[in-house]
């Protein structure tokens, strides 16, 4: 890099093995390029040289569905405190991924932000899964509620399956 005095070394190693990756990527686990604790915070690296350019637009995509249904949980919701913990667990997520994917890419500085539910990181995953079973709690409550008042906003079947003799 011609700016070599203003990137770290895993930054830099990072961006060439994005870049290395191309379209279609050079294949599950072919890299060749030395990235300090790849599994940690420069995960979409790995997933950028191995994938390219399609696969981390599909992580993306995945991530930005998942923003998608925790959005209309936390719109449907009826209880002002529910719709508090939602949105700041919405935040949270949406910080996590810009700032991990942008500290990759060059845009931002390594922080130490895991990239949600890939990333290696203890403590990480573990408020990152506590948040989902609460998004989940919610959703459930929610179509409890409605249940309840009468208001269902799609007819659900019953399955009964037959008992074989």
């Amino acid at each position: 890099f011609d700016f070599a005095q203003t990137t770290t070394y895993q930054q830099a190693q990072g961006q060439i093995a994005i870049g290395s990756g191309g379209l279609f990527g050079q294949g599950f686990n072919v890299s060749n390029l030395l990235i300090p604790v790849r599994e940690s915070d420069m995960i979409f690296t790995v997933i950028a040289e191995d994938f390219g350019f399609i696969g981390s637009v599909f992580v993306v995509a995945l991530y930005l569905l998942l923003i998608y249904r925790m959005l209309k949980i936390t719109l449907r919701s009826n209880n002002q405190f529910y719709t508090y913990i939602s949105t700041g667990f919405i935040m949270m997520l949406l910080f996590h991924i810009f700032d991990n994917i942008g500290a990759v890419t060059g845009l931002l500085p390594l922080t130490g932000i895991p990239l949600p539910f890939i990333s290696q990181g203890g403590s990480a995953i573990i408020s990152n899964l506590i948040g989902v079973g609460l998004l989940l709690s919610i959703s459930y409550q929610t179509s409890l509620a409605e249940e309840k008042s009468g208001k269902v906003p799609f007819k659900r079947k019953k399955v009964v399956l037959k008992q074989i003799k």
